[in-house]
């Protein structure tokens, strides 16, 4: 038998009440829940929608779902890294290429004039931190009903990862004074590939993160679609 919207509504208010908290999870196992209900209800015509959802739960252990989450927690983090992998080798074309190119020349340039490598690394620092508190900003209300996904997580991270090489590069090249045994032209060059990496970073993260919200808003009209 089909499922029906009440049979949907029933299953979502299930697994909703089980606690999650990212949005897309929740959905998945949703989604594996709703398609385990419809075998066991067509392989018995007798079963009730209850006994089954009870059924299909208890299929997962006694640890209940929290095995299967761990499980489907890992699956869409290896699959968000494919996404985020993916469309960061993207950025790389030959149509970008020449543009970073450019960048790096231009910023280098910039950076050699100035000569002053601790000030380049404030005034960009500040900059950086103007535009990713925009970003958030702008992703917050863009995906208000979406931040609390798990792709969201994973985007906090590497961009935690990219900011530590932006401070190393603060670190190593400048708080230990470095930048004086180099060439300016070396540092500046050094620079702008840190900071082009970053910008790169930045960007296929909000990517990705409109990928993953566009995969569970597609989930989510799938059964809006079923309960109409």
């Amino acid at each position: 038998m089909k499922l029906l919207p009440a049979h949907i509504n029933q299953i979502k208010d299930f697994v909703s009440s089980r606690g999650f908290t990212e949005p897309d999870l929740q959905m998945e196992i949703i989604d594996h829940m709703a398609c385990r209900v419809e075998d066991l209800m067509n392989a018995s015509s007798t079963l009730t929608l209850g006994h089954a959802i009870k059924l299909a739960h208890a299929e997962f252990g006694v640890m209940g779902f929290s095995v299967f989450e761990d499980a489907m927690r890992s699956a869409l983090q290896k699959r968000y890294f494919k996404v985020f992998r993916k469309l960061y080798v993207a950025n790389f074309n030959w149509k970008t290429v020449p543009l970073m190119l450019a960048f790096v020349y231009l910023v280098s340039i910039i950076c050699e004039a100035i000569n002053r490598p601790q000030t380049m690394f404030t005034c960009t620092g500040l900059a950086l931190m103007l535009a990713l508190v925009s970003n958030g900003i702008i992703n917050a209300k863009r995906y208000e009903r979406y931040t609390k996904m798990l792709t969201f997580k994973m985007g906090s991270m590497y961009l935690v990862l990219s900011i530590v090489v932006f401070q190393l590069y603060n670190w190593l090249l400048i708080q230990l004074k470095i930048y004086t045994y180099l060439e300016a032209s070396l540092t500046g060059l050094l620079f702008a590939g840190v900071l082009l990496v970053l910008l790169i970073t930045i960007h296929t993260i909000n990517k990705t993160q409109q990928h993953a919200v566009d995969s569970c808003m597609k989930l989510e009209e799938k059964y809006r679609q079923m309960l109409s």
